[in-house]
């Protein structure tokens, strides 16, 4: 028995609230957005600059000189998945998540398939500390013909996951940014300041700040998104004592969990949210960030948001608290045309409201908007 209980749509409220989707902070910067969610999933770079815009005014050229300015970085930290994080949270996200991703089974036998063996990927670290050191910077391009020239050969998806291993165990991150790719530094020479957490304590951090950023969830979520274990976060809840308020799920019967601070900030009853929509990107949090999507998903559409079922989420539109639609932008000379495809008929409402939300998004990225369709 619980003493508070929230149905479906006070979750799907609530999580609105939490990820900064709504009520956040118009002037906040990339750094704070960043900071808020502790790590936006971010495979797809185009896409995880719209993550952090949806959540502020900002446009996109400021959420890209916070990667110049060394505020935020992109690395492997969790699931051996790009996600966006703070510089200084990053080291102890590698230690605490991100080496789990390195005892995979099946990563193995990818690299014996690939030709890649601990004296590659070593050799490789020196070119890396070689070509970066003292400040150096390098595109992926650059990287890639050096290691060529120490006689590594890059084809197929070597340089991958050679990139992959040496962000994955701290000597590079994905930093400043150069086109529409990163340049590669050193992690060590770039994060000037960064933290360092006990096991414990990193515990208990990474469960209070993703409650208080995805909440209301579940240690399923919890596990789902950090790849740690249900052990693991049972001892980080544990740490986090009263700081956490266990709540119930009114239709599952099953045990959520909340930082008290959001019950305090955000209600989970607010009119507006019933009226309101937004335009998300792909792989955005409001999805990604959970293993049960079902209060703000219907089960019968995760097909049309994730066709091939294997975690290529599309860009999606959200009203009342609800995925509602997917949506897709074409570039053209001139501007965008945006196809929107219903999950269900859109309500007049809705479809003014995405039209809206489209807006802003065609601001951020400095496109004019040619056409908007409605694709049955």
């Amino acid at each position: 028995m619980h003493d508070l209980s929230l149905t479906g749509p006070q979750i799907a409220a609530l999580r609105l609230q939490t990820l900064g989707i709504v009520n956040g902070h118009p002037d906040a910067t990339p750094r704070q957005v960043a900071e808020r969610l502790l790590a936006t999933q971010a495979q797809d770079f185009t896409a995880s600059r719209w993550a952090i815009g949806s959540r502020t005014e900002v446009s996109e050229p400021t959420v890209v000189a916070a990667f110049d300015r060394g505020d935020i970085v992109r690395s492997w930290p969790m699931r051996g998945t790009v996600h966006i994080t703070l510089a200084e949270d990053i080291g102890w996200l590698l230690d605490l998540t991100g080496v789990r991703a390195l005892n995979q089974k099946s990563l193995k036998r990818r690299w014996d398939n690939l030709g890649i063996d601990q004296t590659l990927l070593e050799l490789a670290r020196e070119v890396a500390v070689t070509l970066l050191r003292d400040g150096g910077r390098a595109t992926r391009a650059e990287f890639g013909t050096a290691l060529t020239e120490a006689g590594i050969d890059v084809s197929g998806q070597v340089m991958y996951h050679v990139v992959w291993y040496l962000a994955q165990t701290g000597t590079i991150v994905l930093g400043p940014v150069r086109g529409n790719d990163h340049e590669l530094v050193l992690l060590d020479d770039w994060v000037s300041a960064p933290r360092r957490l006990t096991r414990e304590n990193a515990l208990r951090e990474l469960v209070v700040r993703y409650l208080d950023s995805h909440g209301p969830a579940s240690i399923d979520d919890m596990a789902w998104w950090s790849g740690l274990t249900k052990s693991d976060l049972r001892a980080g809840v544990e740490a986090a004592g009263d700081a956490l308020i266990r709540v119930g799920h009114a239709a599952r019967g099953s045990e959520l969990l909340v930082t008290a601070d959001v019950l305090d900030r955000h209600d989970p009853d607010p009119a507006s949210i019933r009226k309101t929509t937004f335009a998300l990107a792909p792989f955005d949090e409001h999805l990604l960030g959970y293993a049960n999507r079902e209060d703000v998903l219907k089960t019968e559409h995760l097909r049309a948001v994730d066709p091939m079922r294997n975690g290529v989420f599309r860009a999606t539109i959200v009203h009342g608290g609800q995925v509602v639609a997917i949506w897709k932008a074409t570039r053209r000379a001139r501007g965008v045309h945006i196809d929107i495809t219903p999950l269900n008929r859109l309500s007049a409402g809705a479809l003014k409201g995405a039209k809206t939300a489209l807006g802003r998004w065609s601001a951020f990225r400095g496109y004019e908007i040619l056409s908007v369709n409605v694709v049955s």
